[in-house]
């Protein structure tokens, strides 16, 4: 079975059987090399190395690094709910623009419901956290209001997902 996946701006790129081991073998081990993964998956170097090409070429897969925020000195994890004072293009632009600057704001979703974005936002400590808020979001003319909830623990976490279709 296929499934079509969209990255924008290209057409639809069709996944096959191999397609889905490569990518299943890689959410659960990223540090395989190119020969563990081509023999996981049952093929030769070759192959292996046009279809990741093909696979990173759309978009399909990514590569970056993570970073454990505790183990380089970023104890506390939040998440701030943002309320804009209008839906407005520019405005939520203008918004994305200004926390794209703030590098503690380390994932910025755009949401429906009762807010407008969700944050995560990597920080030393609750006083490094309050001088982000009350000095860098409180100079922030767009925002109507902020709802904070601090992380206690993550005992999950994934990168990703492949669906079973």
């Amino acid at each position: 079975m296929s499934d079509a996946v969209t990255p924008p701006g290209t057409l639809p790129m069709t996944l096959d059987a191999v397609d889905r081991r490569i990518i299943r073998c890689l959410l659960e081990d990223a540090t395989l090399s190119n020969n563990e993964l081509a023999e996981r998956v049952g093929l030769t170097a070759a192959p292996l190395s046009r279809r990741l090409a093909r696979l990173y070429g759309a978009g399909v897969i990514r590569q970056a690094v993570v970073v454990d925020p505790a183990a380089v000195g970023l104890g506390l994890q939040a998440f701030a709910e943002v309320t804009l004072n209008r839906t407005a293009p520019e405005v939520g632009e203008r918004f994305v623009r200004a926390i794209a600057a703030m590098p503690e704001v380390v994932e910025c979703h755009t949401v429906t419901g009762d807010f407008d974005f969700l944050l995560k936002i990597s920080v030393k400590d609750i006083a490094d956290y309050k001088r982000l808020i009350w000095n860098e979001f409180d100079r922030l003319p767009d925002i109507k209001g902020l709802r904070s909830t601090i992380v206690f623990d993550t005992p999950k976490r994934s990168l990703g997902t492949l669906p079973d279709w």
